[in-house]
């Protein structure tokens, strides 16, 4: 034992023990298969650069980076399930991923519960109201922060009649939120809302009602699949050519599916696109990085995903440990984070990402490969993330009653 102990130290003397040890482990769940598989495929490539490019600087904590993935079938009893596998065999203290806001919520309370850091990637509420504990992180945006862009160009630009056609799931109703609200405060005249099923294939039998009202704008509260087979379908009828299309959140790969029915009519937001100019050389070496590792641009899932995975390897060196998670979450909110699109934040307040929103206009047939979007707006996070505040009080959207079903 004596032995042990003094060749212990002695290896010590020769080798810093803070390099003896054995890096760190982040674990995500994401819904790699269901309506959602080729955007979390596209957040797990971002994570998985963000990760590679941290171990090809040397790694953290005298080790590798070792990024943990599960497929949570885009149910939130199966991402449970596997987040608490991995903090019970692989004994982690940080967490992430995701494309659902009603996921989000339920990893979030499970985080709060048993001292955990949680680096969500997706749109989600964990900043506001009751669902903020402090553990939480959105390298995304809150829900209502899209629309709210959207909104005030679309009633100044587009026109002020509207209706809407959702999916009947949590983070669209936040969406729907703030579509309502900024229409009474804009002048928006609302002529009525559908909800759809979440895996909706067909949605020709909305159209007779959509064509009735004949809005000035179509808002689409949906995403993955349901998007494409939606904006498929109205080009098809002729639905884009007798109204613009709005969508509270767009996809790059959307877009590339659709091809040519993704036309001059459709408006997306978005918090990141590949091609936006403004971006700096950051962005170049994202994309080129990205690109030449798995073939195709990076699309705002995948960024969120990087900054998010970069930000929690950037906060574990910097805090030398990962056990600790307040001391992470400290550090997570004093540093400032290089991202694709510039140097960014997480508001001390409330852990939501400072970064700006974009509204996108489709290329149709002007589209060339993967450069799919014209980038009409570029706001800044001033002017659509509400204050602490607000957020703490779930203030203005929580009151701003949406249609019932």
């Amino acid at each position: 034992m004596i032995r042990r102990l003094v060749l212990i130290a002695l290896i010590c003397i020769l080798i810093p023990c803070a390099a003896m040890a054995e890096g760190a482990k982040f674990g995500i769940v994401l819904p790699l298969s269901g309506p959602y598989a080729a955007m979390a495929q596209d957040m797990k490539n971002g994570a998985m650069l963000a990760t590679d490019q941290v171990n090809q600087a040397g790694g953290v904590l005298g080790g590798q980076a070792e990024l943990i993935v599960k497929d949570s079938q885009l149910k939130a009893d199966i991402a449970l399930r596997r987040v608490k596998e991995m903090v019970e065999e692989e004994h982690l203290t940080v967490i992430g991923g995701n494309l659902s806001g009603a996921i989000s919520l339920v990893i979030n309370e499970y985080a709060c519960k048993n001292n955990l850091l949680y680096m969500s990637y997706c749109y989600n509420s964990l900043p506001v109201g009751k669902e903020f504990c402090g553990k939480g992180f959105t390298s995304a945006v809150i829900p209502y922060q899209n629309p709210d862009a959207l909104a005030t160009y679309a009633f100044k630009n587009l026109g002020k009649t509207w209706m809407s056609l959702s999916a009947d799931y949590r983070g669209f109703h936040d969406m729907m939120a703030s579509w309502m609200y900024n229409s009474d405060q804009l002048g928006g005249e609302f002529k009525g809302n559908i909800y759809h099923p979440l895996g909706t294939r067909d949605f020709s039998t909305y159209i007779p009602r959509i064509l009735a009202e004949s809005p000035d704008i179509l808002v689409l509260n949906n995403y993955g699949a349901d998007q494409i087979a939606a904006i498929k379908q109205f080009s098809q009828l002729g639905l884009t050519k007798k109204m613009k299309i709005v969508i509270s959140k767009t996809h790059l790969h959307i877009a590339k599916e659709c091809g040519k029915a993704y036309d001059a009519n459709i408006y997306g937001g978005a918090t990141y696109y590949w091609n936006m100019k403004a971006a700096g050389e950051e962005n170049k070496k994202f994309v080129e990085a990205f690109t030449a590792k798995f073939g195709a641009p990076p699309s705002g899932d995948a960024e969120a995903a990087y900054v998010g995975t970069k930000a929690v390897w950037q906060a574990i060196a910097k805090n030398g440990a990962a056990d600790n998670v307040d001391a992470l979450i400290d550090a997570l909110t004093s540093m400032t984070v290089q991202t694709p699109k510039g140097s960014e934040q997480f508001r001390a307040c409330d852990h939501a990402r400072q970064q700006s929103i974009l509204v996108l206009r489709g290329r149709g047939d002007q589209s060339k490969d993967w450069d799919v979007f014209e980038v009409v707006q570029e706001v800044p996070w001033e002017e659509t993330l509400q204050s602490c505040e607000n957020n703490k009080n779930n203030l203005p959207y929580g009151n701003v009653p949406i249609p019932t079903k």
